[in-house]
Formats: C-alpha cells, sequence, structure tokens
C-alpha cells in the first residue's frame, strides 16, 4: 500500500508499521472526521458571512430610509414656509380686492361728492357721537341729582316728623288713668 495513496504523510507511515491493521484504520476515520467538522466549519462560516452580508443590506436599505424621511422631513419645512408666504400673499390680494370694490363704489357712487366730503361726514359723526356722550353724562349727573335732593327730601320729612313726635306726644298713650266720673264704676250702678 503507498503511503501517499492512503492520504498519510512519512511520519504517519513510520509509526503505522508499528500498529496493527484495526489501529491503522482508526487514525483513517479521524481523519475523516476532522476533514468533515473542517467542510461543517467552512459552510457554517460560509452561512455567517452569507447572514452578516443580508444583514449589512437590511442596515443599507434602513439607512437610506432614514435618509429619505430626513429629506421629506426637510421638504415638508420647505412647503410649510411656501404655504406661510402663499397664505400671506392671499390675505394681502384680499384687502387689495376689498379696498378696489370699495373705491368702484364710490367712484359709481353718483351721490358720492369726494374724500373731502366723506372726511368732513367722519368729523361729523365723531362729533355727533361725543354730543350724545355729552348728553348721556348731563342726563346721568342730573338723575344723580334728582336722586340727591329726593332723599334729602325725605330725611328732611323723617327729620320733622321726629320734631313733631317729640313736640306733641300721641294721644292714647295714658289709657285708663283718667278717671270717669266721682264716685267710679261701680257707685254709679247702685244708685
Amino acid at each position: 500500500m503507498d503511503p501517499n495513496s492512503s492520504g498519510l504523510t512519512e511520519d504517519d507511515s513510520a509509526e503505522s508499521l508499528w500498529h496493527g491493521p484495526a489501529e491503522q484504520e482508526a487514525p483513517s476515520k479521524q481523519a475523516n472526521s476532522t476533514k468533515h467538522t473542517y467542510q461543517e466549519q467552512q459552510e457554517y462560516e460560509e452561512s455567517l458571512r452569507h447572514e452578516l452580508q443580508s444583514v449589512r443590506q437590511v442596515n443599507e436599505a434602513i439607512e437610506g430610509v432614514i435618509q429619505s424621511l430626513h429629506k421629506a422631513k426637510s421638504n415638508m419645512g420647505t412647503v410649510n414656509n411656501t404655504v406661510s408666504a402663499a397664505s400671506s400673499l392671499l390675505n394681502t390680494w384680499t384687502k387689495i380686492l376689498s379696498q378696489t370694490e370699495h373705491n368702484q363704489r364710490l367712484i359709481l357712487d353718483p351721490s358720492w361728492q369726494g374724500a373731502s366730503q366723506d372726511i368732513a361726514d367722519i368729523e361729523e359723526e365723531a362729533l355727533e357721537k361725543q354730543r350724545a356722550a355729552n348728553r348721556r353724562e348731563a342726563e346721568e349727573e342730573e338723575r344723580k341729582k334728582a336722586a340727591a335732593a329726593a332723599a334729602a327730601k325725605q330725611a328732611q320729612q323723617e327729620e320733622r316728623r321726629k320734631t313733631e313726635t317729640a313736640i306733641n306726644p300721641t294721644r292714647g298713650t295714658s289709657r285708663g288713668s283718667r278717671r270717669i266720673g266721682v264716685a267710679g264704676r261701680g257707685s254709679a250702678a247702685m244708685v
């Protein structure tokens, strides 16, 4: 048997001379099991590499999604700013249209007498409001004076009544103290 063909080295063949055929088969089985575990180890490492590659791909996909979300957030900020600017422009445009409509109505109104008349009308309206406020104030002052006069009159009447009561005692306060006849009640009945 050729030592190279059996998968043994020279050292292995020298040792095999001293061992029997049963003992020689044991190292051969052990070599096969070593090869088998080495192959399993290689397959296991290859599957781990494949799993690691899959995890890396998932991580890259997640990072891509996160970057997309950040970009979307930035874009939403831009959209928000644009909407705010558009809203401001729309409000300004609405005010301009409202003023234009008002001016058009004034120009087309045959009774409109110009801006100077409008100013005079506004001043007259302010004066009228001031007069109304003064009138209400005067009426309130009159009510206060009338209420004060009524209170003073009532106090005066109360004082007069107290004075009259003190000067003229009321009649009937001395009931039963006057005598009716000289003999008294019972003597008149006996007579």
